[in-house]
């Protein structure tokens, strides 16, 4: 991923008004609108992980904010909703998203316990269920060691 396009990117951002939540809403749109992608659902995921880690770098560049990696997240989720071969993918891509550092914990227990859509809601609550209990122990385990530092 070139810096070029970022930087085009950004300067495009600029000159339309657009804030970092919308912007990467149209990225997110344009990346995934960018791929003829398979009707086979146990291969769509392996093809969708293949082709957001080459983009994660732009993805990144536009969640500087809290308010942008949710965006993200609600992005994800509905278009996991509406193109049903990617029901079984939404946990997958949020766990790559968050391992290229373009979600962080924060945004994603916020989404877990409160921001999420209705759309498919129990499906992706379920499938982040563990992951999530990982985040928050990781958390924890993060705080006390930070007190026994002190």
């Amino acid at each position: 991923m070139s810096l070029q396009i970022i930087a085009f990117t950004r300067e495009e951002m600029k000159k339309a008004g657009l804030s970092e939540q919308t912007m990467i809403g149209i990225i997110w749109t344009s990346v995934m609108s960018s791929v003829e992608w398979n009707k086979k659902e146990e291969l769509v995921t392996e093809q969708a992980i293949k082709h957001l880690k080459q983009y994660s770098p732009l993805l990144k560049a536009f969640t500087s904010q809290g308010l942008s990696e949710l965006s993200l997240l609600l992005k994800i989720q509905e278009y996991c909703y509406d193109n049903i071969h990617f029901m079984k993918a939404f946990q997958k891509i949020v766990v790559l998203l968050y391992k290229a550092d373009v979600l962080s914990e924060e945004a994603i227990l916020k989404w877990y316990t409160e921001a999420h859509l209705a759309k498919g809601k129990s499906v992706f609550l379920e499938q982040m269920k563990k992951f999530v209990e990982w985040l928050k122990n990781a958390e924890e385990e993060s705080e006390s060691e930070e007190e026994e530092a002190d």
